[in-house]
């Protein structure tokens, strides 16, 4: 995915450097990828070395060289590709937490309720910084941009709500079950 991101920006906003590419990944597209400037620069390197992008090396007076990357033709077309490739939607989601629940006769009851606990709290915290930017987004992107802004907004805060109404079930239910065995033994 970050190929398309990447692509995609700079198809959007015209030639970039390598911070300026974090710059605008971070401003646009933080609310859903996370990509760091490492991660950046390595997948530039690749994608000109496979003709999806140029480089122009821009050096300035006494400035360190910048390079400046622009989409060629053939980026153009792997965009496309790409975007056409992210349409295949094949959804199946892992949960690492999963395995700790099917193992989880191997750890101390309090700790699975206090991971729950924390992850509820957390789960509050990021649903309501999400809403938040969603509003604040919506309010200042052009028109054009709102519907598929609010569709990718849409995505993410109904499974940050999924996430949240799962974890308060399975706490509640930890809870239940750790009563009635409490009850049973007395």
């Amino acid at each position: 995915m970050i190929p398309l991101y990447i692509l995609g920006l700079l198809l959007r906003f015209g030639p970039q450097h390598g911070y300026q590419i974090k710059k605008l990944i971070e401003e646009q597209l933080e609310d859903f990828t996370q990509i760091k400037l490492p991660t950046v620069y390595y997948h530039l390197e690749k994608m000109e070395a496979a003709g999806l992008i140029l480089a122009n090396r821009d050096k300035q007076g006494a400035r360190p060289e910048k390079t400046v990357y622009q989409v060629s033709n053939t980026g153009e077309d792997k965009f496309k590709e790409l975007l056409h490739q992210s349409l295949q939607i094949n959804y199946r989601p892992i949960f690492d937490i999963d395995g700790t629940f099917y193992f989880s006769d191997s750890l101390d009851h309090s700790d699975l309720l206090d991971s729950l606990n924390q992850h509820i709290v957390n789960l509050e915290k990021t649903l309501d910084v999400l809403i938040i930017h969603c509003n604040e987004t919506l309010a200042h992107i052009p028109e054009d941009y709102k519907t598929t802004a609010n569709i990718i907004f849409k995505h993410h805060i109904l499974h940050y709500q999924a996430e949240l109404s799962w974890a308060e079930e399975s706490l509640n239910t930890l809870k239940e079950v750790n009563t009635h065995d409490k009850n049973e033994s007395n």
